[in-house]
């Protein structure tokens, strides 16, 4: 991702590279790239996002407040580790920071709607192709399965002595 910023030095690179940030977000990603090549140009790197003013109703809204607290706390992060002058509102970026992680505990306490799911629901029954084939038991499923048959033989009255009987 980095190597679309060519003017930065190796040792800008490395500590680009160990910023906090969330490499699956594509926002987040977009943020480091925007903050990497503003400092390759000694351009101060600035926050340009809205910060909400109510709690999540959703898991996007949710995401969405997440992913910005992550940027700004990646903000404050390179704002350590390089120069003043070109991460120049960490201080916003504190507040800003503080308020969405208010947000984000609202927002978890609150917690009134059902998640979404991100995947299909599983079916239940073992998937077989069009050519037969079907995907081996576990051995564990396996192991459970015998151990079910031998109670259910011991429960029946096949297995029951006549004494007891």
């Amino acid at each position: 991702m980095l190597e679309k910023v060519p003017s930065l030095s190796l040792h800008d690179r490395f500590n680009f590279c160990f910023a906090p940030v969330n490499i699956r977000d594509p926002k987040a990603m977009y943020y480091l790239l925007r903050f990497a090549s503003s400092y390759s140009q000694n351009i101060p790197a600035t926050i340009a996002m809205g910060v909400p003013t109510d709690s999540a109703c959703n898991d996007s809204e949710l995401l969405d407040l997440e992913t910005k607290h992550q940027v700004l706390s990646m903000y404050m992060w390179l704002s350590l580790h390089f120069n003043e002058d070109t991460f120049p509102y960490a201080k916003r970026a504190e507040t800003m920071a503080t308020d969405i992680a208010d947000l984000l505990g609202q927002s978890l306490t609150k917690v009134c709607w059902k998640p979404e799911s991100k995947q299909p629901p599983k079916d239940p029954k073992p998937q077989s192709k069009e050519d037969g084939y079907q995907r081996p038991i576990s051995l564990v499923k396996r192991l459970a399965m015998k151990r079910n048959e031998k109670y259910s033989k011991i429960n029946s009255k096949e297995e029951v002595p006549e004494i007891l009987a």
